[in-house]
């Protein structure tokens, strides 16, 4: 498993002589602010401080920031210049993002300081309609580096970045298969390797448990069993054999992720464990996300890599995953539920009790453990995930009503729903997953991660669900 690597992001000035406004001073005070921004938004800050006054100052920029290994240059009209400037930085492929500050005040002579808006438009015309092969969406700020709007469209890309880097180059284990008929997650791994850059390995459940089997009583397997039972944890009576189980299980995932260097897992939960080694992983699952080894239940590919996704754009926050079990039209809330595999960390004030798991509970009264019932803080959150032909994403938010009575497992009402920033309403939000054909897993997140969602999705070429209109009638066409 990787450290979250941060953006990389290269600042460029162009400037041209006849416009006298006090270019260089603008971009030297910029860049300091944009210094800050880089402490503030943990991203990696490489600026070019010679302004850009010709072709060649362009091609040893470009040069500079290709070899320090850019993901994304942010090219400042610092005042109009030459359109020829742009070439080198488009032929990089790097992403770009095109920045216009404010004029100022006018020179001595009453003259525009600095014609800097012109230029972004220029350059942007130039990508778009000129230059046909640059391969992509070219993004625009406006602003000094504290003003809202500048901030504000910044702080998105950012993130956005983070993930579409970090997925580059990422490791699935996808362990024991897809979930007995859940053949609606069976995926093309070379689909992913292709569109994402991300890499599945598919290994069948013995190697983990393999490992398991070889982990000894002793200090480690305690150590891990502790570890389960933090503050807010409540263990059920009589499942102490099940907890260090879980214990010596994670001990062979450990291994296994060290070995294979998984960033994230897709797990086949059901029905192997159950029978041996007799146990419900449910709780494992959750621990497994409290670590930041991203975990999916049931085999899901999708959801692992949408997982690992919300898990980059947060920069490292604990996700989990849910089904969508329940509508309710009365107050427009959805029900996100799930057997109990997620973290503790995401739980509300009632805590978590981590205890059999009834689906697999023996009528005869043997039980089956572990799995963690709890119901979610309340708080805003972010449902995203991709298809699993990575054809289209689906991103839409919410608020956790914790108050509302559910179900045991891991849970909560989902109500104030949003798609777009865009009230939908329950029956629009069933029509819409029904009509695109949405699988059944729903990868979570706390905050409102809509705006990076997108620009990650644009990045990668992916487009978004769309919002569909309730109707009382079946519409035939897609």
């Amino acid at each position: 498993m990787r450290v979250i690597r941060k953006p990389k992001i290269g600042l460029v000035g162009m400037m041209a002589r006849p416009f006298r406004g006090d270019k260089e001073g603008y971009f030297a005070g910029d860049a300091g602010a944009m210094r800050d921004l880089a402490e503030t938004l943990d991203f990696d800050l490489n600026i070019i401080p010679e302004g850009i006054y010709t072709q060649a100052d362009a091609q040893r920029a470009a040069d500079a920031l290709v070899e320090w290994g850019a993901d994304y240059i942010l090219v400042q009209s610092s005042s109009f210049a030459g359109g020829d400037f742009i070439r080198p930085f488009a032929k990089l492929q790097v992403r770009l993002g095109l920045w216009a500050v404010p004029e100022g005040p006018p020179s001595d002579e009453g003259g525009l300081p600095l014609n800097s808006f012109t230029g972004l438009n220029m350059y942007n015309s130039i990508l778009k309609r000129f230059l046909v092969g640059y391969p992509h969406p070219v993004k625009w700020f406006f602003g000094r580096p504290t003003d809202p709007l500048f901030i504000d469209r910044f702080k998105v890309t950012v993130a956005a970045l983070r993930a579409v880097i970090n997925l580059n180059g990422a490791h699935i284990g996808l362990i024991g298969g897809v979930a007995p008929g859940f053949d609606n997650l069976i995926v093309d791994p070379r689909l992913y390797e292709a569109k994402l850059g991300v890499r599945i390995t598919a290994l069948e459940l013995d190697a983990v448990l393999g490992r398991a089997r070889q982990v000894g009583d002793g200090d480690r397997v305690e150590e891990k069993a502790q570890a389960f039972v933090q503050p807010g944890v409540q263990l059920g009576q009589g499942l102490r054999e099940h907890l260090l189980a879980l214990a010596k299980l994670q001990l062979g995932f450990e291994g296994l992720i060290a070995a294979h260097g998984f960033d994230a897992l897709a797990l086949s939960c059901w029905p192997r464990f159950q029978v041996d080694p007799g146990v419900a992983v449910c709780s494992l699952v959750g621990q497994l996300n409290t670590l930041g080894v991203i975990t999916a239940c049931e085999g899901d590919v999708p959801s692992a890599v949408g997982m690992l996704a919300l898990h980059y754009l947060t920069n490292g926050d604990v996700v989990t995953l849910m089904d969508l079990v329940s509508i309710d039209p009365t107050d427009d809330s959805a029900l996100l539920w799930h057997c109990g595999p997620t973290s503790p960390q995401l739980a509300g004030e009632d805590g978590v009790r981590m205890d059999s798991l009834w689906l697999f509970d023996d009528p005869a009264g043997k039980r089956m453990g572990l799995h963690n019932d709890l119901v979610l803080k309340a708080g805003q959150v972010t449902v995203m995930g991709f298809t699993p032909q990575l054809d289209q994403l689906l991103v839409f938010e919410g608020q956790i009503d914790p108050s509302k009575p559910s179900y045991k497992g891991s849970r909560g009402w989902l109500k104030d729903i949003r798609m777009d920033g865009e009230p939908i309403g329950i029956p629009g939000l069933v029509e819409t997953l029904t009509r695109c054909g949405y699988q059944h897993h729903y990868p979570l997140a706390y905050g409102g991660l809509t705006p990076a969602v997108s620009e990650m999705a644009a990045y990668l070429g992916i487009p978004r669900v769309k919002a569909e209109a309730y109707r009382d009638y079946l519409r035939g066409e897609n």
